[in-house]
């Protein structure tokens, strides 16, 4: 069993960050606040099966619905209930240039291993705007005191991380920025960046093009499925036959394909909830509403024609 304290040794801060990193789900309590105890467990369940870090508060720990005070009070509970917070890269999913530098503050100030900034969203920012935004950060900050993953989800933040973008970024804050997530799902794309940037770690949020990806060497995979198949996802990243087997990619797809079509948080969420037999799991932050019992049932049974046994999991 992988220990959740943290470690007597120092942990050295160029430990690289690769494998599978599980974007966590955030459990809530019924008034609608970060539920801490069930996330510890859920994030230390998540090394235990395998991963190598875990990663909170991102798109699919509904980050965005969390306020940085929120995130910050979370964090420094699991720190001072003895986690291993170099196992940690929060996620800062803020538009507010002070929120975004609070959670970054709170990340290196908890001995967190990085964190993972998405572009400032709503306004469509300019490549430009983009860049004054990380100046913005690191003057306030006095440099960036933690390393950076950059998170690239245009299809929701309408703020790509382009070629262009990544190459200003690392001319002015290289000694930090150390990977980039690449979520949209398009594999010519994830590989590009994998060619185009060999300095850095890349990571695919989806599990579909996760086998191409560590093959031509990147980083591994920062995702949600991984709440619920950690231990399969961290074999077959362990394991070239297995990553790559027809069978396991076809499932992989139906799985994350199911997941969609189901509202994505709010599927995972159930599908935690069914795995624990705890329905407190179901419930999502507003404005997200938990799956009715019909759509559950539905996406439970398209998980199990897939050969995963609920009976057998207990995260």
């Amino acid at each position: 069993m992988i220990s959740t304290k943290a470690a007597t040794h120092e942990r050295p801060e160029t430990l690289p960050i690769t494998g599978i990193v599980a974007a966590s789900l955030t459990p809530v309590t019924e008034d609608f606040r970060v539920d801490v105890e069930r996330l510890e467990q859920h994030l230390g369940w998540l090394l235990e099966q395998g991963c190598t870090y875990v990663s909170p508060f991102g798109s699919t720990g509904e980050g965005p619905s969390f306020s940085a005070p929120e995130k910050r009070q979370a964090l420094e509970a699991l720190a001072a209930n003895g986690f291993d917070m170099g196992r940690v890269i929060p996620a800062t999913m803020s538009v507010a240039l002070d929120d975004t530098i609070a959670t970054i503050r709170a990340a290196a100030d908890l001995d967190c291993r990085a964190v993972l900034i998405v572009p400032p969203y709503y306004y469509g920012a300019s490549t430009e705007g983009i860049a004054a935004y990380f100046a913005a950060c690191a003057d306030r900050l006095g440099g960036f005191p933690i390393d950076v993953v950059l998170y690239h989800i245009p299809q929701l933040s309408r703020a790509p991380f382009t070629a262009e973008l990544i190459e200003m970024l690392l001319a002015r804050h290289g000694d930090r920025i150390v990977g980039i997530k690449d979520s949209t799902g398009i594999e010519p794309q994830t590989l590009d960046l994998r060619r185009r940037f060999p300095q850095l770690q890349i990571f695919t949020g989806d599990d579909r093009v996760f086998p191409a990806l560590v093959g031509n060497g990147g980083a591994g995979m920062i995702g949600g499925m991984p709440n619920i198949v950690a231990a399969e996802l961290a074999q077959r990243y362990a394991a070239p036959e297995q990553r790559n087997d027809a069978a396991a990619i076809q499932r992989a797809a139906q799985r994350i394909e199911a997941v969609d079509a189901n509202g994505g948080v709010v599927a995972l969420k159930a599908l935690k909830a069914q795995m624990t037999k705890d329905p407190a799991w179901s419930r999502p932050m507003p404005p997200l509403l938990p799956l009715d019992e019909a759509r559950a049932r539905t996406l439970v049974e398209s998980f199990a024609a897939t050969g995963f046994d609920f009976g057998t999991r207990l995260g």
